[in-house]
């Protein structure tokens, strides 16, 4: 049998274990998430965020992180960041460079269903550091995931970025091009 406490002190913030944590939170309630529950503690005294290291908000501190992260093409995210976030300046949420969708912050955004583009009302996720957004994005997308064959099957850039857009991570259909063009221009 697993003890809480364990599971606690080996927490680190790991987007899987944040939205495990978030559902036991919701079912245990308040009193379940007392600081006199031992695992409660042991929890609370965890590393909160996955961190590898500080990463500047800049193309090389985002392929860093993503390199760190395990994309196999690291530029690829690179250039997600410099589109979807305009270079940094942009978030969509906390530290969501990504545009990832999730509860969290809502926004005014742009989409484009096959008709044209349209202006919607998202939640966009909030995460606790730089880092822990380009995880998510890498661990959801880029490595294989709960039968998902992610981005990293690509064997070059050019059709990592293809497959973004085939695999319906966004509604852009000039959304590969975009990526393509961004990391020519940082080559």
């Amino acid at each position: 049998m697993i003890k809480l406490t364990d599971v606690a002190k080996n927490f680190k913030g790991l987007p899987h274990q944040i939205k495990a944590l978030a559902a036991l939170e919701a079912l245990l309630g308040a009193d379940g998430m007392a600081d006199t529950q031992e695992w409660v503690r042991a929890w609370r005294s965890a590393p909160q965020t996955p961190q590898k290291g500080s990463y500047a908000n800049t193309w090389d501190g985002m392929e860093q992180a993503a390199r760190d992260a395990g994309a196999k093409f690291p530029e690829v995210v690179a250039a997600q960041w410099a589109l979807e976030s305009a270079y940094g300046t942009a978030t969509s949420g906390k530290n969501n460079f990504f545009g990832i969708k999730g509860s969290g912050t809502v926004k005014t955004t742009l989409e484009d269903y096959g008709n044209g583009f349209v202006t919607i009302q998202a939640a966009f996720r909030d995460f606790a550091s730089p880092y822990e957004c380009v995880l998510f994005l890498v661990t959801q997308w880029y490595k294989d995931y709960k039968g998902y064959a992610g981005v990293n099957r690509a064997a070059t850039r050019e059709d990592c970025a293809y497959l973004l857009k085939q695999e319906g991570y966004a509604t852009d259909p000039a959304y590969s091009q975009k990526l393509i063009k961004l990391m020519k221009e940082h080559d």
